[in-house]
């Protein structure tokens, strides 16, 4: 049996490299499959959403690598993945199938974002008539000056992919790095929606897939003729508790650490399982305590990580769940390396405090104007009056700094290819501004009215709640 020192071991060669699908890419070995998002693999569903660390480059990344559609359509049980060859439309990665954030700020002043994204469909998909174009801005003139050919191009393709028994599948990653000023970044999204519409109703085996965060495609909007056809089928990329402890012991047993056979016997785990509620308690009891403390009266461990790491919707992100969890690993090794399991409870709850700053630091820069919204409640304690809160942000100025993000346009940074979208509001308003943090999460409403703020964020924004975890100490 692992000593406790080596649990901290495997979690530390396990988790280390688990929170960056950027700079990590999924390989056979790392991927997990949860059953959740078997439905966002499927190429018929066009729109997919997820914040932040729920998993969207990592679907667009295994999409396009064959080995990993194999695992998936023997995981998921879903044969139609083996007919789909993938291509990239945009992603975080400065690629040659598509232009750059830099060049789309260029090509969108003189083109429709929807002559933009099929000159990058035709590319990807194999259009000769493309092919032979050497540069981004020649491409773009010819399919806006030979809507012909365009029609053309694709009704070959179609066929030709029909033919072969194929489904030619475009993947837009990484919405929110479109372009710095907002306006043009939903412009943009638009057009990628529109093209994936053309697809969907105008071919058989043609397909796109556009993975963004729910806020974006809400701003970028879809007031275009059957836009519904998109949005009904569209899907979220959710994680339960039982996703997220399979993950976590997914990453143990597949580890390239000498200890993961060890902790797949003990365990009885193999890669790519899928737990049930016993299963992963047991799994769980090898490297923590049942409980939260010496008790019971502190919490179960396994309810109480997730439940402290959930948003006002219930959701929980993988990046921040293993970051927790890697964070509390540290903290159990630097100041409890005696106690009798990896994980000291104390280690855990710091665990939850660092997973909830870097959570609220991803909050404060895909949408500025949550932050300037929460801050006025630091030092407060919630559950909160609605009209404390309203009074809370009368006293300072908030209308102001919401009015200023809601018409800011940033330039393009020189050096900067990825520079992501600064966010504002959809409405000044408090009315507006209380829905669109329930909406996003932020806010809940209790019973009698009163609005409570999950611990995710009320720990890294100062907000009290009697009995609840600590909060940061500066």
């Amino acid at each position: 049996m692992l000593s406790p020192d080596e649990y901290r071991t495997l979690l530390t060669d396990s988790l280390d490299s688990a929170t960056d699908s950027d700079t990590t890419p999924p390989n056979t070995r790392t991927l997990y499959t949860p059953f959740l998002h078997r439905q966002a693999l499927d190429p018929n569903v066009t729109i997919v959403l997820g914040g932040r660390g729920v998993g969207k480059t990592v679907w667009f990344q295994a999409l396009q690598d064959p080995d990993l559609r194999r695992l998936a359509v023997h995981r998921y049980q879903l044969p139609i993945l083996d007919k789909v060859d993938a291509s990239p439309a945009f992603g975080t990665s400065i690629r040659r199938e598509y232009p750059s954030q830099r060049r789309l700020q260029n090509l969108i002043t003189r083109f429709s974002a929807e002559d933009i994204w099929t000159a990058v469909a035709l590319h990807g998909f194999g259009a000769s008539g493309i092919l032979a174009i050497p540069d981004w801005d020649e491409r773009v003139r010819w399919v806006s000056e030979n809507p012909g050919d365009v029609e053309d191009s694709l009704l070959e393709i179609d066929e030709a992919a029909g033919a072969a028994g194929r489904i030619r599948l475009l993947l837009f990653d990484a919405m929110d790095r479109l372009n710095s000023d907002r306006g043009i970044a939903d412009e943009l999204t638009n057009g990628a929606m529109r093209l994936a519409l053309t697809l969907r109703t105008s071919t058989r085996n043609l397909r796109a897939k556009i993975f963004i965060r729910e806020d974006m495609f809400e701003s970028a909007g879809s007031n275009f003729p059957d836009a519904s056809k998109l949005t009904n089928n569209k899907v979220d990329l959710r994680w339960d508790p039982e996703s997220l402890y399979s993950l976590l012991f997914h990453q143990m047993a597949s580890s390239e650490s000498d200890l993961a056979s060890s902790f797949a016997i003990e365990a009885d785990w193999a890669p790519g399982k899928a737990g049930t509620r016993a299963e992963l308690e047991r799994a769980l009891g090898l490297v923590a305590s049942e409980h939260m403390g010496t008790n019971h009266r502190k919490g179960l461990t396994y309810t109480w990580i997730p439940n402290h790491l959930a948003d006002g919707r219930g959701q929980v992100s993988p990046r921040s769940f293993l970051s927790a969890l890697n964070e509390a690993n540290m903290q159990s090794r630097a100041a409890h390396s005696a106690h009798t399991k990896a994980l000291h409870w104390d280690a855990i709850r710091s665990g939850v405090q660092k997973a909830s700053s870097i959570r609220v630091l991803e909050v404060g820069e895909d949408t500025p104007w949550v932050t300037s919204a929460l801050q006025p409640l630091r030092g407060q304690q919630v559950p909160i009056e609605l009209d404390q809160v309203i009074s809370l942000w009368e006293d300072a100025d908030l209308h102001v700094a919401l009015e200023e993000q809601s018409h800011a346009t940033a330039d393009l940074p020189e050096d900067d290819e990825t520079a992501s979208v600064p966010t504002g509001p959809t409405s000044t308003s408090y009315a507006a501004l209380i829905d669109n943090l329930k909406d996003f999460g932020m806010f809940t409403t209790r019973a009698d009215g009163r609005l409570d703020l999950p611990d995710v964020y009320r720990i890294a924004f100062g907000v009290g709640r009697r009995g609840g975890v600590p909060l940061l100490k500066n």
